[in-house]
C-alpha cells in the first residue's frame, strides 16, 4: 500500500494534461492560427493576461474560439471573441492545435510589463530551427553567449528541445546548447501532446491517477464492510474508464503492456463498484463474507495491475523516440 501511495504522489506531481475535445466554431475569424480553445465554465475575457486587467465580458461555457496569442508560460491565452481580442486564463480552457506557434504576448496587446518565465544562454554557436530540428529546417545560428527567452519545450529530461524567442521571432533549439540561467523551464508548455508518443505519456499518467482515485474510493468501502462497519450508498464511487485512444496505442506498441495492465485494473475496480451498486439497489442490504472476499480479491488484482502499469510507465517516460532519433545523431554533444 505504501508503494501505491508513493506512486500516486509521483503521478500527481508529474501530471501535465492538455486535451482537445471540441471542433472549431463555425464563425470565421480574421486570424487563421489553426489553434482553437474551448471554455470549460463561465470565464472572464480580459484586456490583458492577468486578473488586474479590466474584464471585457463573460464568455459562456463550451464556447470554441480562435486562439491568437499566449503568454510565454501559456498561463493566459489571447482569443478572438466576436472580432474583439481578449485574454482568458488557460486553466479554464482545453485546446486543439499547436499552441507553441502563437505569438508570445499576443497581437496588438494593451501595454503591460511582465517578468520572463525562464531565460537561457547559448553555450556555443547554436543552430536555430523554424519548427523541426532537422538540417533542412535550420534558419540560422546564434553566437555563444546569446541570451534568449524560453517559451516552450519538447520533453523534460535527457535530450530534449527548447522553443526560444529571439528578436521577436520563435525558434527551436537543442536544449544541450542552452544553459538555463533563471526561471524554471519545467513550467513551460510541453509540446509533446502534439505527437502520439507524447500524448500517450501524458494521458497514461492522467489515467493512472484517476484510476487510482477510483480504486481508493471503492477499496475504502469494501475494507469498511470487511471490518463490520455500515457504509452509506451516497455517493457511489466513480467508475474508472480508459482515456487513451486505441489509435494512439496501436501506433505506439511499446505502450501495450502498460495499457493492458491499466485495462485489467479498470475491469477489477469496476466489478467491485458494480458489486457495491447491486448491494445498494437490493431490497436486502445484508451481505456475506463470501461477497466481501470476492470484492477484495478484485481489488487486490486491481492494485497489482496499477503497480505494474506504473512501473511500466517510468521507462516509457524516460525514453522518447522522437527526441532520441535526433540525439542519437548528435552523440558528440554533451
Amino acid at each position: 500500500m505504501k508503494r501505491l501511495i508513493g506512486t500516486v504522489l509521483l503521478l500527481m506531481l508529474s501530471l501535465l494534461v492538455v486535451s482537445a475535445q471540441d471542433e472549431p466554431m463555425e464563425e470565421e475569424s480574421q486570424f487563421n492560427t489553426g489553434v482553437y480553445v474551448t471554455t470549460q465554465d463561465f470565464v472572464s475575457l480580459r484586456t490583458g493576461p492577468g486578473r488586474d486587467f479590466d474584464r471585457i465580458t463573460i464568455v459562456d461555457p463550451v464556447m470554441t474560439l480562435q486562439a491568437v496569442g499566449r503568454t510565454a508560460d501559456t498561463r493566459w491565452i489571447q482569443v478572438d471573441y466576436d472580432g474583439e481580442l481578449g485574454w482568458i486564463a488557460s486553466y479554464l480552457l482545453v485546446w486543439s492545435g499547436d499552441v507553441t506557434i502563437l505569438p508570445v504576448d499576443g497581437i496588438n496587446p494593451v501595454p503591460f510589463v511582465r517578468r520572463a518565465g525562464a531565460i537561457g544562454r547559448t553555450t556555443r554557436e547554436t543552430p536555430i530551427y523554424r519548427t523541426q530540428i532537422t538540417p533542412e529546417d535550420q534558419v540560422g545560428t546564434l553566437p555563444a553567449g546569446t541570451e534568449v527567452e524560453l517559451t516552450g519545450r519538447l520533453g523534460g529530461q535527457g535530450f530534449f528541445r527548447f522553443q526560444i524567442q529571439y528578436q521577436d521571432q520563435l525558434y527551436w533549439v537543442g536544449a544541450w546548447n542552452i544553459r538555463v540561467i533563471s526561471g524554471n523551464y519545467l513550467r513551460l508548455l510541453d509540446a509533446a501532446y502534439l505527437f502520439p508518443y507524447g500524448r500517450l505519456i501524458l494521458q497514461l499518467q492522467e489515467n493512472l491517477a484517476i484510476t487510482i482515485g477510483s480504486y481508493s474510493q471503492i477499496d475504502g468501502v469494501w475494507q469498511q464492510l470487511n471490518q463490520g462497519a455500515t457504509v452509506t450508498c451516497d455517493p457511489i464511487p466513480t467508475y474508472a474508464r480508459r482515456l487513451l485512444t486505441d489509435a494512439d496505442v496501436q501506433s505506439e506498441t511499446d505502450f501495450l503492456p502498460a495499457v493492458r495492465a491499466l485495462d485489467a485494473a479498470i475491469t477489477s475496480i469496476n466489478l467491485a463498484i458494480s458489486a457495491f451498486v447491486d448491494l445498494c439497489n437490493s431490497t436486502d442490504p445484508s451481505l456475506t463474507q463470501e461477497d466481501i472476499d470476492a470484492a477484495l480479491v478484485e481489488l487486490e488484482n486491481a492494485q497489482r495491475n496499477l503497480i505494474l502499469a506504473s512501473s511500466l510507465l517510468e521507462p516509457l517516460r524516460v525514453r522518447n523516440p522522437l527526441l532520441e532519433t535526433f540525439a542519437g545523431n548528435n552523440s558528440s554533444n554533451p
